[in-house]
C-alpha cells in the first residue's frame, strides 16, 4: 500500500528521479548536452523561420538521442515495460486532462475569452501518412523536453539547497511555464489559454512520468490526449 507521503514525494517503490542528485552521476558536459538539446528544441518550436515539414522528426531525434546517450546502456532509467497499474494511471490522467480542459475552456468562454484551435489541425484537410506519423515522433521529443527541463532545474536547485521537495516544485513550475509559452504562436498568442491549457494542462502527462519514472507511460498519455482531437479532425475531413 502506497502511503500519502510517498505519493506526494513521488517515491513509489523507492524509485527516485535519475541524475538530479548524482544518482547516477552525469558529467558537466553531459548536463550541457541536455541543456543544448533543450535550447535547440525550443528554438525549433518557437522560431517560424526554422520550422519545416521535418521539424517533428528533428525534435524527436534531438531529444531522444541525448536521452539514450546519458543512460549509458541502462535504458530503464527512462524506459520501462508498463505495469498493470500504469494502465490505470494512463486512463485517469487522460480523463483528468479532458475534465480539466472542459472546465477551463468553459470558464474562459464565460469570461468572453475565445479559445484558439491548434493550427496543426488545419493540415488535416489533406492528411498524408507522413503528417499522421510525424507527430508521434515529435511527441516523444516533447516528453523528453519536459523531462530534461524538470531534471535540469531539479539538479540546479538541489545542488544549491539539498532540498528535494523544493527541487521538484520549482522544476514542475518552470517546466510547465516554459512548455506553455512555446505554444504561443500555434495558439495565436492567446496567453490565458496557453498558460492554463497548454502549460498547466501538461501537468497530467508530466505527472504520469513523475509517478512512474517511465517515459513510456507519459508518452502514451500525451499521444492519447493529442490524437483524440486529431482523429476527430480527420473524421470530419473524411
Amino acid at each position: 500500500m502506497v502511503s500519502l507521503k510517498e505519493k506526494f514525494n513521488f517515491l513509489e517503490d523507492g524509485v527516485d528521479f535519475p541524475f538530479y542528485n548524482n544518482i547516477p552521476k552525469l558529467a558537466t558536459a553531459e548536463w550541457l548536452l541536455l541543456l543544448i538539446a533543450v535550447i535547440i528544441t525550443l528554438l525549433l518550436v518557437t522560431l517560424p523561420g526554422l520550422k519545416t515539414d521535418y521539424s517533428p522528426i528533428l525534435i524527436g531525434l534531438i531529444m531522444l538521442i541525448p536521452a539514450l546517450y546519458i543512460c549509458k546502456g541502462n535504458y530503464s532509467l527512462f524506459f520501462k515495460k508498463p505495469k498493470k497499474r500504469d494502465i490505470l494511471t494512463i486512463i485517469l490522467c487522460v480523463i483528468a486532462y479532458y475534465v480539466y480542459a472542459i472546465v477551463i475552456t468553459g470558464i474562459l468562454q464565460s469570461m468572453g475569452y475565445s479559445a484558439s484551435a491548434n493550427a496543426v489541425l488545419a493540415k488535416f484537410s489533406s492528411p498524408s501518412v507522413f503528417l499522421i506519423i510525424s507527430p508521434f515522433i515529435q511527441l516523444i521529443g516533447e516528453e523528453f523536453l519536459k523531462i530534461f527541463m524538470l531534471l535540469i532545474v531539479m539538479y540546479v536547485v538541489y545542488k544549491s539547497t539539498n532540498n528535494r521537495g523544493l527541487s521538484i516544485s520549482l522544476g514542475v513550475i518552470i517546466t510547465l511555464l516554459i512548455f506553455g509559452l512555446i505554444h504561443y504562436e500555434a495558439y495565436n498568442g492567446r496567453i490565458l489559454q496557453i498558460l492554463l491549457l497548454q502549460g498547466l494542462g501538461s501537468i497530467f502527462d508530466l505527472y504520469a512520468y513523475m509517478k512512474t519514472k517511465n517515459v513510456v507511460v507519459s508518452y502514451i498519455v500525451h499521444v492519447i490526449v493529442d490524437y483524440i482531437p486529431f482523429a476527430l479532425a480527420m473524421l470530419s475531413f473524411a
